[in-house]
């Protein structure tokens, strides 16, 4: 019975409890792990990082790495290495003694230069090997005959002729499939010749023929028509049947005649005879009677005189043309034509067998290939984990799979950013996530193009807008102009939350005032234009305007608005009274009055912040997330950078084109001042001062 691994330590990561993968042993038992606790179930392999990798496991290849896939590599990882233990060197790098498979250890022979081998080590003998007339792939050269001179030229001829495969090393040769569909079409080749007996007495030559079939192809109906012509004429018993025709012609001849007149097509082959044969030496149509002719030049033999044809003779030529073309189109592919007459099936047997040589190289290409794969998976499975079992590379180390760079924009930079692979789906899903999100479409010097996602999980936004510019920069260092598409509007902080009232009071505000100076302005424009109307107009007779009458103030509405200022004043004079009434209290009054004022979009803030999830951002671009990746407060600010100076920075306060500033601290004092003195003659401060 199997035991049960029950060591797991566990972290609080993203708002979900997250398995901590310690060692070597916590992985080889992972397939123990329940799957409802893993961090995810599925991956695309389209990463912006470990994307060779990811393909490498997905053995299906439906595009997703799926925890089967995960639990497969880690039994293929227990076969290879000595220790799992391994895989927390993070790097692509082996030793002879680290390698527990006795294959993988002949492959590290084959490529080691020194007591350990890394990736560039492995790749350069693959190189190396690939390059062997043998090298295990199944697929042989010229190269690879060796002395067989028959068998090169043989090997050269059927590349030529398209019956090729691509070495390892990336020339052509063949393969046991190019080999198989070369005699399958020669025999098919060879079967269809026999068949050309039954037409030797048609043609000299299979030229001839594919000659004679293209014409009649564009003769057949023309001659099928004239015979039928001619039946009707010898039906009608007499030559004035055909006086309609003679005036057509007669006609025809008095005119110039385009090439393509509609006249021609009414003509037929010849002029019809009541014996029912067609003249050759005779005069034909102007437009195809030379391709009549020159069809039956190559038809003779099925015909009695070489000046005349029968239309007996054309419907038995008719209908072998028929079963000529029908086998024409039956001809084997062109090239195994050329090279039935130099080989035979028997040559076939020379590069079959260096084919079975090369495949008794296969083991060691594939355990090259495994070894390759298995320092792939030393570099970079542990880190996969961190994508896959737990977060545990974004909420440790701020980094994951699934980031594509860092956008730089309005003096800030921005960690998390994700390409955007499935538009649709993030206009359903973006919203969900509660993060602000800005979406911007990229453009490289190549004329390359691409959109990401970018979190702004810090600072405001008040000056980041659509249509606005910045850069971004990839995971190789590749840098792409981008600009803002998009935005998801979420709040960013706590603090953001409390000014966001006054800085939409002032926004208000502002453009009341600048919409108040707008009407002011254009009432004034339309005055001037008015004045100088009339100063055009001096002198001139005008039309006498119409009286306008105006509108009177209705008495209830002039009640209706003293009531209504008055309300006003005796609510504010409360307020007033209230909060001066509070004494020593005051300061705690105008924090209450903040309170209220703020405190709204501060509840709803800090309940939306509690629910920033990167979650439905992953589903979006088709990960299966197994639950809550949060992103709270302090882990947001992380991954936000607004613009600070450096350290030892000296900065010169001078600006010698600043704004001239106002005394505001001694403005405030004496406003201070002058409240103190009036509520000590009003008696407020009594309570105070005690008496």
């Amino acid at each position: 019975m199997k035991q049960l691994f029950g060591g797991w330590t566990f972290s609080r990561i993203g708002g979900v409890d997250q398995v901590v993968i310690r060692n070597g042993d916590d992985i080889a038992n992972l397939g123990q792990l329940d799957q409802k606790l893993w961090a995810v179930l599925a991956m695309p392999t389209r990463q912006p990082l470990l994307s060779e990798t990811l393909r490498l496991l997905d053995a299906d290849g439906a595009g997703k790495v799926r925890i089967p896939d995960i639990l497969r590599a880690i039994e293929t990882l227990k076969g290879s290495l000595a220790s799992l233990d391994l895989l927390f060197e993070r790097n692509d790098r082996l030793a002879a003694d680290q390698l527990a498979d006795e294959a993988l250890r002949e492959a590290f022979r084959m490529a080691a230069k020194d007591s350990a081998i890394d990736l560039a080590a492995v790749d350069g003998a693959i190189g190396a090997f690939a390059s062997l007339p043998f090298n295990g792939d199944g697929v042989v050269v010229p190269a690879s005959a060796g002395g067989d001179d028959r068998a090169a030229a043989f090997i050269a001829d059927l590349v030529a002729a398209g019956y090729s495969a691509q070495d390892a090393c990336g020339a052509d040769g063949v393969d046991a499939p190019s080999l198989d569909r070369f005699g399958g079409d020669l025999e098919a080749y060879r079967a269809w010749r026999e068949k050309a007996a039954a037409f030797a007495d048609l043609f000299a030559s299979e030229e001839e023929g594919r000659g004679a079939a293209a014409l009649f192809a564009g003769i057949e109906g023309p001659v099928d028509d004239y015979f039928r012509r001619c039946r009707v004429l010898a039906m009608a018993g007499g030559a004035e049947a055909g006086s309609e025709l003679a005036s057509l012609i007669a006609s025809m001849l008095s005119r110039a005649l385009p090439e393509g007149a509609e006249e021609f097509a009414r003509l037929p082959a010849a002029m019809p005879d009541a014996s029912c044969v067609l003249r050759l030496d005779g005069p034909l149509h102007p437009s195809y009677g030379k391709d009549i002719a020159a069809f039956f030049a190559l038809a003779s033999k099925a015909l009695a005189s070489p000046n005349s044809v029968s239309q007996k003779e054309w419907e038995g030529i008719a209908t072998r043309m028929g079963a000529y073309r029908a086998w024409l189109s039956e001809k084997p592919a062109a090239g195994v034509a050329d090279l039935s007459a130099c080989y035979s099936l028997e040559d076939a047997a020379a590069p079959r067998s260096l084919i079975e040589r090369d495949l008794a190289m296969a083991d060691q290409a594939e355990a090259l290939k495994e070894l390759r794969r298995t320092l792939l998976l030393k570099r970079d499975f542990l880190r996969l984990l961190g994508n896959f079992v737990n977060l545990d590379e974004f909420y440790a180390r701020k980094d994951g799979v699934f980031r594509s760079g860092r956008l730089f924009l309005d003096g800030r930079e921005l960690e998390l950013c994700l390409d955007v692979n499935n538009a649709p789906a993030h206009a359903t899903m973006a919203g969900l996530s509660s993060i602000y999100l800005i979406y911007c479409d990229l453009t490289d010097k190549a004329g390359g193009k691409k959109s990401i996602v970018a979190a702004l999980t810090a600072g405001d936004a008040d000056n980041i807008y659509v249509g606005k510019n910045g850069i971004f920069y990839d995971n190789e260092g590749g840098d792409w102009d981008a600009v803002i598409t998009k935005l998801v509007v979420q709040p960013i902080s706590i603090r953001e939350a409390f000014f966001s009232p006054y800085r939409w009071l002032t926004k208000t505000l502002e453009e009341f005032a600048m919409k108040r100076a707008a009407t002011a302005e254009s009432a004034n424009m339309n005055t001037m234009k008015g004045i100088a109307q009339t100063t055009a107009m001096a002198g001139k007779p005008e039309a006498k305007p119409e009286q306008v009458i105006p509108k009177k103030i209705d008495v209830g509405t002039v009640a209706a608005i003293g009531v209504a200022l008055g309300s006003i004043g005796a609510m504010v004079t409360s307020v007033l009274g209230l909060f001066f009434g509070m004494g020593a209290w005051m300061p705690l009054g105008l924090v209450g009055v903040l309170i209220l004022i703020s405190g709204p979009s501060m509840i709803l803030a800090y309940m939306k912040l509690r629910r920033r999830n990167i979650g439905p951002l992953l589903n979006a671009e088709g990960w299966a997330v197994n639950g809550r990746l949060k992103i709270n407060v302090p882990f947001g600010a992380t991954l936000s950078h607004l613009a600070t100076l450096p350290l030892g920075a000296i900065r010169l306060i001078k600006d010698p084109f600043a704004e001239k500033k106002r005394p505001w601290p001694l403005y405030l004092f004496l406003a201070a001042l002058a409240v103190a003195v009036a509520a000590y003659f009003l008696g407020w401060l009594k309570p105070i001062l005690g008496r």
